[in-house]
C-alpha cells in the first residue's frame, strides 16, 4: 500500500497537477487578468495533456539513433506532404526532420503576418489555421498534415505574402531557413530545383493577391 501511494505521488498525472497548482499560484501572485490565466492554462493542458514528463531528460538518455527514429516517426509524413521534399535522400530527410521545433498556438494567435520578413516554414501536426491575403481576404483553412510559409524558407530576404492565424489550439512544427540551408548545402542541385518551384509558387500567389485587390476595388466602386 505504501509503495502504491508513493507511486501515485510520483506519477506523471500527479506531477502535472502539482505544476498546475504552482502555475495558478504564480498567476495570482502576478495578478494576471482572468482571460490571460485561461489562455495560459489552456496552453499547458494542450501541451502536456494532463501528464508531465521531463522530455529533455528522457531524450538525453536515448542514443542518437533512437532519437532520430522517434523524430522520423513523428514528422516523416508531415515533411513528405511538401511536394518538393518528396523523394529526398533519406540522410537529408533525417537532417531536415532533426531541425524541426515544436510550437503550440492558441485560438487567434498570429503565426505569421503578411508584409513582414519571414525565415521559416511550418507543418501542422494537429489543429486548424486560417490563411489571409495581404488585403485581408480569407483564402482557406489548413488542417492536420498541411504546411505553409515555404516561400520564405527558400527565397532569402523575402516578405510574407499572407497572414496565418490559429483557428483552434494547434501543434505546429517550425523549420528555420538557416537550419534548412545548412542541411541541404551538400545537395546544390536539389536546392536549386526547390528554389525554382518556390519562385513559381510565389509568382502565382502574388498574381492571386493582385487579382483579389482589383476585385475588391471594383466592388467598392460599384457600391458607390
Amino acid at each position: 500500500m505504501i509503495m502504491e501511494i508513493n507511486t501515485g505521488k510520483t506519477s506523471s498525472a500527479h506531477k502535472y497537477d502539482a505544476i498546475e497548482r504552482q502555475l495558478e499560484e504564480y498567476m495570482r501572485h502576478k495578478q494576471l487578468p482572468s482571460y490571460m490565466r485561461n489562455r495560459i492554462l489552456t496552453y499547458y493542458e494542450f501541451k502536456f495533456q494532463k501528464r508531465y514528463f521531463r522530455e529533455n531528460e528522457i531524450l538525453a538518455t536515448l542514443s542518437e539513433q533512437l532519437r532520430q527514429e522517434m523524430n522520423m516517426h513523428a514528422c516523416k509524413k508531415l515533411v513528405e506532404n511538401v511536394i518538393f521534399f518528396r523523394n529526398l535522400p533519406l540522410n537529408l530527410l533525417v537532417r531536415i526532420i532533426s531541425c524541426l521545433k515544436i510550437e503550440v498556438y492558441l485560438v487567434n494567435d498570429v503565426i505569421i503576418r503578411a508584409n513582414t520578413p519571414g525565415a521559416s516554414m511550418y507543418f501542422i501536426s494537429t489543429g486548424t489555421v486560417a490563411v489571409y491575403t495581404k488585403s485581408g481576404k480569407e483564402v482557406c483553412h489548413l488542417e492536420d498534415g498541411a504546411h505553409f510559409g515555404e516561400i520564405a524558407l527558400l527565397i532569402k530576404d523575402t516578405y510574407r505574402i499572407a497572414s496565418v492565424v490559429a483557428v483552434e489550439v494547434s501543434e505546429i512544427y517550425r523549420l528555420d531557413q538557416r537550419d534548412f540551408v545548412k542541411a541541404i548545402n551538400p545537395y546544390p542541385d536539389l536546392l536549386a530545383n526547390i528554389q525554382h518551384i518556390a519562385e513559381e509558387r510565389m509568382e502565382i500567389s502574388t498574381m492571386l493577391d493582385d487579382y483579389n485587390r482589383r476585385e475588391h476595388g471594383i466592388n467598392i466602386l460599384r457600391s458607390k
